[in-house]
C-alpha cells in the first residue's frame, strides 16, 4: 500500500514515519516544509518531498493521484496562533485541508484526516463520545475557538462526502499526544507558544517558572505517541474504520495541569538526580496567551469504538511522561537551552 503523509515533518508525522518505516510494510511518501524533526529517520521505504503544500499544488496533486491512502496531518496546533493570527488558522486548518479532501475525491484516495479533540469544546457530560457528544464552543469574540471551529467544519464536509458516496475516510481526534520531538523548548518565563509539556519541560531545564494558566485546575488526558501509532495501524487495517470518527486517547491518563506539573517535577528529579528549582506560579489565560483566549476543563475520551478494532493503550501516565522527558533530556535542543539559560 502507498501512503502519502502530509505534514510528515511535524511531531505526529515524524513519529508515524519512524513507526511505519520500521515495520517496512508500506511505501511511504512524506511532504512538509521542513525535515528537521525527521533527522536520523531514513527508512528504506520512505521518500521525503520538501515542499509547501500551499504553494506546490501540482506536485501535491501528483502524489495524491499516486497514493492509496492520504494521511493529512497539516495543522496549526498552538493556542498562541489561534489568538494572534486567527485568519492563518482558518486558511491552513480549513481552506488548505479542504483542498486535500477535494483531491482525494477526484483521485479515489482514502483519506485519514487528523482532526482534534478540541472540536468537543466545553465538556457537557462525563465523557466524550464520537457520535453522541454535542460540540460546544465559546463565543466568537474568543477567537481561541477558531481552530476547533475550522476543524469541526472540515469534519462535517468530510462526513458529507461520505454520505454522497464519493470518499472513503477515517477521522482521528487526538487527545494530547506526547513523546519524542513534541513541540519545541522555550526560554524561562516564555508566554504563549508550545503546548504544556514543552513549557513545563523548559521550565524544569532552566529553573524558570512553571506557569499554571488559570491555576492549573483544567484536566487533560495524555496519550503516549507509541499508543497513537498503534491506533493508526488499527484504523488503517480494519474495515470497520471506514467512514467513522475515532477518539484516540487514554482515559486512564487523565490529570489536572497542576497534577501534571507535580508529576513532571518528581520525574525530573528521578531522571536527573537534581532537585527542580522552578517556582510554580499562577497566571491568567489572557495574560499568558493574549486577548481572545478562553480555556475550559475537559473530560476523558470514550475509546470503546477504537477498542472494538482490537486496540488498547498500554502506557500509563507516568510511563508516558517518563519516556517523553527522557527523550527531551537527551536532545541537543535541551543541551543548548540549558547552556543558554541556566546559571553555572
Amino acid at each position: 500500500m502507498k501512503l502519502l503523509l502530509l505534514g510528515a515533518g511535524g511531531f505526529i508525522g515524524s513519529n508515524l514515519v519512524e513507526h511505519l518505516g520500521a515495520a517496512g510494510e508500506h511505501q511511504l511518501v512524506g511532504i512538509d516544509k521542513s525535515a528537521e524533526k525527521l533527522a536520523g529517520i531514513a527508512p528504506a521505504n520512505f521518500r521525503f518531498v520538501e515542499a509547501d503544500v500551499a504553494e506546490s499544488h501540482d506536485a501535491v496533486e501528483r502524489e495524491i493521484a499516486a497514493a492509496d491512502v492520504v494521511v493529512d496531518l497539516m495543522a496549526y496546533a498552538n493556542p498562541s496562533i489561534y489568538v494572534e493570527t486567527p485568519l492563518d488558522v482558518v486558511r491552513l486548518n480549513y481552506d488548505l485541508n479542504i483542498a486535500i479532501v477535494d483531491a482525494c475525491v477526484r483521485h479515489g484516495a482514502r483519506l485519514i484526516q487528523y482532526s482534534t479533540s478540541e472540536v468537543y469544546g466545553k465538556p457537557n457530560g462525563p465523557t466524550y463520545r464520537e457520535d453522541e457528544s454535542d460540540l460546544c464552543l465559546g463565543p466568537v469574540e474568543k477567537q481561541r475557538w477558531i481552530y476547533a471551529a475550522a476543524k469541526q467544519l472540515l469534519e462535517r464536509v468530510i462526513h458529507a462526502h461520505g454520505l454522497a458516496g464519493d470518499l472513503d475516510y477515517t477521522i482521528v481526534r487526538p487527545f494530547n499526544f506526547i513523546g519524542p520531538r513534541v513541540d519545541y523548548l522555550v526560554g524561562p518565563g516564555t508566554r504563549g507558544g508550545p503546548r504544556v509539556f514543552a513549557h513545563f519541560m523548559s521550565a524544569l531545564l532552566t529553573g524558570g517558572p512553571i506557569q499554571l494558566v488559570g491555576g492549573g485546575e483544567q484536566r487533560r488526558s495524555f496519550t503516549h505517541i507509541e499508543d497513537a501509532n498503534t491506533a493508526f495501524d488499527a484504523m488503517l487495517r480494519h474495515p470497520d474504520a471506514n467512514r467513522r470518527v475515532f477518539n484516540v486517547g487514554n482515559p486512564g491518563n487523565d490529570t489536572s495541569i497542576r497534577g501534571l506539573a507535580e508529576l513532571m517535577s518528581r520525574l525530573y528529579r528521578d531522571l536527573t538526580g537534581e532537585q527542580p528549582t522552578s517556582e510554580v506560579v499562577e497566571i491568567g489565560g489572557e495574560e499568558f496567551y493574549g486577548a481572545g483566549y478562553e480555556d475550559s476543563s475537559r473530560v476523558p475520551p470514550d475509546i470503546s469504538r477504537l477498542r472494538s478494532l482490537g486496540w488498547e493503550p498500554v502506557h500509563d501516565l507516568e510511563a508516558t511522561l517518563r519516556d517523553a522527558m527522557e527523550a527531551t533530556l537527551g536532545s541537543a535542543e535541551a543541551a543548548e537551552l540549558v547552556s543558554d539559560h541556566r546559571p553555572g
